[in-house]
């Protein structure tokens, strides 16, 4: 049956093939569906087409594969690359350095600037950059911008990457570096275009700063031993006595108070200062004394001088420093003042001021007695800053000119910027706003048709302001709308600048409101006003609670609370009634009987 065609007729069903599923037709490899080798039919049956299997059986002894695939190509060209491309982000990198002569100094002729220099293949740019040293006294960084360098010795030619080396010397616009040392690729490029580099050589050192190394070297040895022979411990380093100093004194501050004769303000005048020096690290603050009254009215910034070392001379400094642009550090300044030279009585010296010790706290006088072996002298007794200082008068806010609010004109008086009032309690607010208390007005009337003319009051809680808005009326010639928009209304007669408005104890039934020229009646209120004014009577008086109960009891708006008594005898006496009107009823009734039982006989 094998040898049969596959065509109708020539093919029978296998009756004793039971399986009938398909099997898949690939395997998953790392998350992707690859085709199996193996291909299997319906029932795992073996498959005699397109298989490679099947394939693998016939010979190819006389098979030529031009006539199934074609003539082959050629191999593909390979592709050059552009320069811009094959060149991109490589560059050559030379350490070297360069002497500027020095004609100001008796000491130095020249100083040696290290720079290191770039050549960028890409463009045959080059880049000429000084990496910065701290200290170093004048300005570092880039020296040249990158670009194409002109070559003195060739005329109309750059410089080429073939003219570097180490032991070159380059000059680019009448400067000339000297190159010493080079990277591994740089080395390993020219390598490559059969340059032969020399050996790496050390930039030199300049004078100057190995002179500075040494004097920093020398005075660092020489504050080591000083204070080795100080503690006694010639191991010790100066960083484990400054921990030892802070673990001892760390929180422990001395505290004096000096005065200070300040002669550049009219009139001349004492200023109070107080003095704290921290044993922690041996610095000192300064800022104005509060107690002694000095500073009313006059600055707003007590601290005087921040937490620093105090120099006793801070103009005594060494003849090369640069105090131009450069400020005195530790290595500059000589001698410090230290807790044995702050003495009652004595005068020191901050900053080129005079400053007199003139007292100091109990804790100050005890660390003097028991460590320092020091008896301070009691204190001296200064006069009063009072009598020597100016009287500060009080600012007074000018009256109001009219223009504007006057919370407004109080406010730009107490602020230079200006700045909204705060006349509003946000939490009250909060809880308030949606809190409204509602009358019905009538105008006073100045003309005869005013008469006509309602309106309605809301004032809010929350704020405080009033609301008043016309109803329509008829034949009245005004438009119904807002008479008055949300605002507080200051009481009739009270001066301009008292907070003196309009509030809850202002309003009851009968009460006049003035605003803005316009005299009004209260004649109404509605039942929530009402009950707000019962649970809240310490807002209100008792007056106005009255008003408002008999107005909403004339309107039926309120049942009438009766006594017992009067409820019982009313009741007795509805009973009565009744019964009365029930015998007359009966009695009625009886007589329609009788006169209609005549009327049928």
């Amino acid at each position: 049956m094998d040898g049969l065609p596959f065509i109708p007729g020539f093919r029978f069903t296998d009756i004793t093939k039971k399986d009938y599923h398909l099997s898949s037709q690939f395997r998953w490899k790392n998350g992707y569906a690859i085709p199996k080798d193996k291909l299997t039919g319906i029932g795992k049956a073996p498959l005699d087409v397109d298989c490679m299997l099947y394939s693998k059986t016939l010979g190819t002894t006389g098979y030529n594969p031009t006539l199934t695939y074609g003539q082959a190509k050629d191999p593909p060209k390979p592709i050059v690359q552009p320069h811009f491309i094959m060149f991109d982000g490589k560059c050559l990198s030379f350490n070297g350095f360069t002497q500027q002569p020095i004609t100001e100094s008796a000491v130095d002729t020249f100083r040696v600037r290290r720079v290191k220099i770039t050549y960028f293949l890409v463009d045959d740019s080059i880049s000429v950059v000084e990496p910065i040293v701290e200290n170093a006294g004048y300005v570092q960084g880039c020296l040249l911008k990158r670009g194409q360098i002109p070559n003195p010795h060739r005329k109309n030619k750059n410089w080429h990457w073939s003219d570097l080396n180490n032991g070159v010397e380059l000059s680019f616009y009448g400067v000339v570096y000297k190159l010493c040392s080079c990277d591994s690729f740089t080395r390993q490029f020219l390598s490559s275009q059969g340059v032969e580099v020399d050996v790496d050589k050390p930039v030199p050192d300049d004078p100057y700063m190995s002179a500075r190394r040494e004097q920093l070297l020398q005075q660092k040895k020489q504050q080591s031993k000083t204070l080795a022979l100080k503690s006694g411990l010639s191991s010790r380093s100066i960083e484990d006595d400054k921990l030892k100093q802070f673990l001892e004194n760390d929180g422990k501050v001395l505290r004096f108070y000096t005065a200070w004769l300040d002669e550049g303000s009219e009139p001349v005048e004492w200023k109070f200062f107080v003095l704290l020096y921290f044993l922690a690290y041996d610095r000192i603050e300064i800022y104005e004394s509060r107690n002694m009254g000095n500073t009313s009215g006059q600055n707003s910034f007590p601290l005087f001088l921040g937490k620093i070392r105090l120099p006793k001379d801070w103009s005594d400094l060494p003849p090369n420093f640069p105090s131009i642009y450069l400020e005195p550090g530790n290595k500059e300044c000589k001698e410090y003042y230290q807790p044995k030279d702050f003495i009652i009585g004595n005068t020191i010296f901050v900053m080129g001021r005079r400053f007199l010790l003139y007292d100091c706290d109990p804790f100050t006088r005890d660390y003097f007695k028991d460590i320092l072996q020091i008896i301070q002298p009691d204190s001296i007794q200064m006069f009063k800053p009072k009598d020597n200082f100016p009287t500060v008068s009080k600012l007074v806010i000018p009256p109001h000119t009219g223009i504007g609010d006057p919370d407004d004109t109080r406010q730009n008086c107490l602020s230079l910027i200006p700045k909204a009032p705060k006349t509003l309690d946000f939490v009250t607010y909060v809880l308030n706003a949606s809190k409204k208390l509602r009358y019905k007005l009538k105008m006073v009337p100045v003309y005869e048709v005013d008469n006509l003319r309602d309106f309605i009051m809301e004032y809010c809680l929350g704020n405080d302001q009033m609301t008043i808005v016309e109803l329509a009326s008829k034949n009245s010639g005004f438009i119904k709308g807002r008479f008055m928009s949300s605002t507080r209304l200051r009481k009739p007669g009270t001066n301009v600048d008292e907070d003196q408005f309009y509030g809850t104890k202002d309003f009851a039934i009968g009460a006049k409101l003035h605003v803005r020229g316009s005299v009004f009646i209260i004649v109404e209120l509605d039942l929530w006003t009402y009950n707000y004014m019962n649970e809240n009577k310490d807002k209100f008086t008792q007056e106005a609670i009255d008003k408002a109960k008999c107005y909403l009891e004339s309107k039926g708006l309120l049942i009438i609370e009766q006594k017992p008594d009067v409820i019982n005898q009313n009741s007795i006496t509805r009973d009565i009634s009744k019964s009365n009107q029930i015998e007359s009823l009966e009695d009625t009734i009886m007589i329609n009987i009788t006169n209609q039982s005549n009327i049928n006989i």
